[in-house]
C-alpha cells in the first residue's frame, strides 16, 4: 500500500472509541459477559472501570453485538447460538446532564435516540403530547403536525396531570417496544453516566423499567469502581445488574501489545515498532489502551515525517516531550501543572507517589519518601499535604494511616510517563 500522512495519523485513534471489529484489542472476558448480558431477561449492563481503560470502546462493541454483528465473538472464538436483534441506541451524557430527568429529556428529543422512532409511533406520539409544550423544542413542526389529533385526545382520555417525564418515557419505550421494530426488545447505551450531575432515582427507574417494560434494556458506562458508586444508589442496585456487572480493569500487557499491532498492520506494517520501543509504551501506559494510542500516534508522526520504518525507544521518549509541550491531551496536562504549580520538589513528590502505585492502586508513602530523597527532597510529607487539597487539584486522597491513592489511574500513569517540568529531580536543578 502507498503509506499516505491521513493512514499514519489514524492508525491510532486516540480521541475515539474504537468502533471498527477489527481494530478492537483484547477484552475477551469482557465481551463475552456483555453477550450473557444481553440474552439475560430482564437484566440490565453495566460496565464501569478508571479513565482510558476502554469502556467507551467496549460499549460500541455492546451497540454492534445488540445490532446482530457476531464477527467480534467469532474472531474470539466466543459461544453465540443466536443474532441479536436490538433496536439499539447511544448516547454520551457530558457535563450539561444535570439529572435523570434531564437524560430522559434528551433520549426523547434527540434525532439519533428516540425522537425519531416517536415521530413514526402513534402511541408514542400522545405520550409526548402530555408533556406539551415543555418538550415541543426537542420536536420541530410535531405541535403543529398533531394539533387535532391532541384535542381528539384530550376529550376520549383522563388527563393525568401526574404524568412525569419519567413515565413518558416508560410509556413511549412500551410503545416502541410493542410495535415489534426489533425482535430482541429495546437497548439504550449510556455512555459517561458518571458525568451527570445528580443521578439520584437512577435506580428505581431501571427497576420500574424492568418490571414494566421487560423488552427495554440499559447499559450504562462509567468511571466507577462498582455500579453501586456510578448510580450513587445502593439496595436493589446490585440485582438490577446482577451478573451483568462489566469491570474493566487495566489491560494486559499481551493486550496492550495488540493493539500496537493493529496500528502497524493498518499502515501496512510500512513503519513497524522496535521491542524496545514497543516494551517502553507498553510500559508507560500502565494498562490504559489510551496512552498507547496517544504516546504512538506521536511517535508515528515524527518517524513518518522523517521517513524512516522503525519507531525506536527514543522516540517513544520524544513523543512524550512533544506531548508535553504541546499540551495533546490539555486536560491531562492541564492537571499535571496545577498539581506541581511552581515547585520542584512537589514535583518530584508527586511523581514519587505515582512510581510506587501497587497494583490495587495504593501508595506507600514509606516507599515514595526514599524516592522523593533520592531526588533530594526530605520533607515530602509537607507536599504530600499539598497533594490532596483542592488548591492543587487534589489528585491524592489518604486510604488510611501512610498510604494514598490517585483518584485516576490514567493520570497517575501520565504523571509517570510525562517527562520532569523542572529536571530530574531538585538535586538537578
Amino acid at each position: 500500500m502507498t503509506l499516505t500522512l491521513s493512514a499514519v495519523e489514524n492508525a491510532f485513534q486516540p480521541s475515539r472509541e474504537v468502533e471498527d471489529v477489527e481494530r478492537f484489542a483484547g477484552r475477551k472476558e469482557a465481551v463475552s459477559d456483555s453477550y450473557f448480558g444481553l440474552i439475560s431477561a430482564g437484566t440490565n449492563l453495566a460496565v464501569v472501570g478508571n479513565r482510558g481503560v476502554g469502556k467507551s470502546s467496549l460499549a460500541r462493541q455492546v451497540l454492534r453485538i445488540a445490532n446482530g454483528d457476531n464477527s467480534l465473538l467469532d474472531r474470539l472464538e466466543l459461544p453465540s447460538d443466536e443474532t441479536l436483534d436490538y433496536l439499539a441506541i447511544y448516547f454520551a451524557c457530558g457535563n450539561s446532564t444535570k439529572d435523570v430527568p434531564d437524560l430522559l429529556t434528551k433520549l426523547l428529543t434527540t434525532s439519533s435516540c428516540l425522537r425519531d422512532w416517536i415521530y413514526e409511533i402513534p402511541k408514542a406520539q400522545k405520550e409526548i403530547q402530555t408533556l406539551a409544550p415543555r418538550l415541543s423544542a426537542g420536536f420541530p413542526g410535531f405541535s403543529a403536525s398533531l394539533g387535532g389529533e391532541k384535542s381528539k385526545q384530550v376529550e376520549s382520555t383522563p388527563a393525568v396531570p401526574s404524568h412525569d417525564i419519567e413515565s413518558v418515557f416508560l410509556n413511549v419505550c412500551l410503545a416502541i417496544a410493542e410495535q415489534g421494530i426489533a425482535k430482541s426488545g429495546l437497548l439504550i447505551v449510556i455512555d459517561e453516566f458518571d458525568q451527570i450531575a445528580n443521578p439520584s432515582g437512577a435506580a428505581g427507574l431501571f427497576k420500574s423499567l424492568a418490571t414494566n417494560a421487560p423488552g427495554v434494556k440499559f447499559c450504562i458506562v462509567g468511571v466507577a469502581q462498582d455500579v453501586q458508586n456510578l448510580i450513587k444508589e445502593h439496595g436493589s442496585a446490585d440485582r438490577l445488574f446482577a451478573g451483568s456487572v462489566i469491570r474493566l480493569p487495566p489491560m494486559p500487557d499481551d493486550e496492550l501489545r495488540e493493539i500496537i499491532r493493529i496500528a502497524e498492520l493498518e499502515i501496512g506494517q510500512a513503519i513497524i515498532f522496535t521491542d524496545d520501543a514497543t516494551n517502553e509504551l507498553i510500559s508507560l501506559a500502565q494498562g490504559h489502551p489510551y496512552m498507547v494510542h496517544l504516546v504512538g500516534k506521536y511517535a508515528l508522526r515524527t518517524v513518518y515525517s522523517e521517513r524512516r520504518d522503525r519507531v525506536t525507544h527514543d522516540d517513544v521518549s520524544n513523543a512524550l516531550r512533544s506531548m508535553a509541550q504541546r499540551a495533546a491531551d490539555p486536560v491531562l496536562e492541564g492537571r499535571y501543572k496545577k498539581a506541581i504549580g511552581s515547585s520542584a520538589p512537589r514535583e518530584a513528590v508527586l511523581k514519587s507517589l505515582a512510581s510506587v502505585v501497587k497494583t490495587d492502586g495504593e501508595c506507600w508513602t514509606t516507599d515514595a519518601y526514599k524516592v522523593a530523597l533520592d531526588k533530594g527532597v526530605d520533607n515530602a510529607s509537607q507536599y504530600v499535604g499539598h497533594l490532596v487539597t483542592e488548591d492543587y487539584g487534589a489528585e491524592i486522597e489518604k486510604i488510611r494511616e501512610r498510604y494514598y491513592r490517585f483518584k485516576d489511574s490514567l493520570f497517575a500513569a501520565y504523571v509517570n510517563a510525562r517527562p520532569w517540568q523542572y529536571g530530574d529531580g531538585v538535586t538537578k536543578l
